[in-house]
């Protein structure tokens, strides 16, 4: 009679449960087996039941089966409702989260952007130019005549972007335009550090929203590598590069270039803001090469990154 009245509290627990949440089939199939087990084992133990004194004498194996079976239908039930909290959280941190967090990438884009070819840059509370750093690059593109290039200009495809080893491979080689970069990177990383700090706390609720931490962390550590490279002749340890340094760096600088524009997208897609199929007018900024594999790498099923280079 005790198993009785325990399956049928289950049943009514369980029909309440599912009304409240949307389960998937599979827990749905799962869950209700398990119930329909519960209730047949229970009508065995019944006055007339054929197996009761199966059951009476051997009270161990009842209590085990009884307390398994139920594990397990709890089981059920409880992952289904971690699972749907989770994706209600994660919901919540895409919508919140990610459009906020897409302006990291974004002025990394802008300040990289502007360091090689000058033209306007836009600032907002995070990402901000010293007017004498802004003045300095304009005046090294001049003496090295490089003119400059607007970065909505090329965006909206009225100026074709230069390549980005055709402009180091001419800067890299003067000083003052090293330090003036390394400045730069400098305050951008000091921004990306500091959105990512301001949002860690909500990110870190789900395994999902924890990933796209990870990704932004991973993308401020590898500016800070750009940064790390200009930082010898910045700080005057060496007068000049090498070689073979600058290539090195032309092809650090085109990647992580490439890398912002790419995680600028995803973050603004998983936003909602722009819709799933939205891609950012940043494409026009990419070389070739970094352009067809962006394309490559969206069109796969599943992407291993939300960068272009890991």
């Amino acid at each position: 009679m005790l198993y009785a009245i325990r399956a049928a509290a289950l049943v009514k627990e369980v029909v309440d449960l599912l009304r409240r949440m949307r389960v998937n089939r599979w827990g749905v199939v799962v869950s209700g087996g398990l119930v329909v087990v519960i209730v047949g084992l229970t009508a065995t133990d019944w006055p007339e039941g054929s197996l009761r004194t199966f059951w009476n004498q051997h009270a161990f194996l009842a209590g085990s089966l009884s307390s398994v079976l139920f594990l397990a239908l709890g089981a059920t039930l409880v992952e289904e409702w971690i699972a749907r909290r989770d994706e209600a959280r994660l919901r919540l941190v895409i919508l919140v989260a990610c459009g906020a967090l897409a302006r990291a990438p974004l002025a990394q884009r802008r300040v990289m952007w502007f360091a090689l070819n000058g033209g306007d840059f836009i600032e907002d509370a995070d990402f901000r130019l010293d007017r004498e750093s802004v003045d300095r690059i304009r005046a090294i593109l001049a003496r090295h005549d490089l003119p400059e290039i607007k970065e909505n200009d090329a965006v909206n495809e009225v100026a074709v972007p230069p390549a980005t080893a055709s402009r180091i491979s001419v800067l890299a080689t003067d000083p003052e335009w090293v330090q003036t970069a390394y400045n730069l990177l400098r305050g951008c990383s000091h921004g990306f550090r500091v959105i990512t700090a301001r949002w860690a706390p909500l990110l870190t609720g789900t395994d999902k929203s924890a990933a796209i931490l990870e990704e932004i962390a991973l993308q401020s550590e590898q500016l800070t590598q750009v940064q790390v490279r200009l930082l010898p002749v910045a700080r005057g340890r060496v007068r000049e590069f090498q070689s073979g340094e600058i290539n090195e760096l032309c092809e650090l600088w085109r990647r992580e270039f490439a890398n912002s524009i790419a995680l600028d997208e995803a973050l603004t897609q998983l936003s909602g803001k722009r819709g799933s199929s939205w891609v950012t007018d940043g494409r026009n900024l990419l070389e070739g090469t970094d352009l067809e594999a962006l394309r490559a790498q969206v069109s796969m099923r599943e992407r291993r990154s939300m960068r272009l280079y890991i």
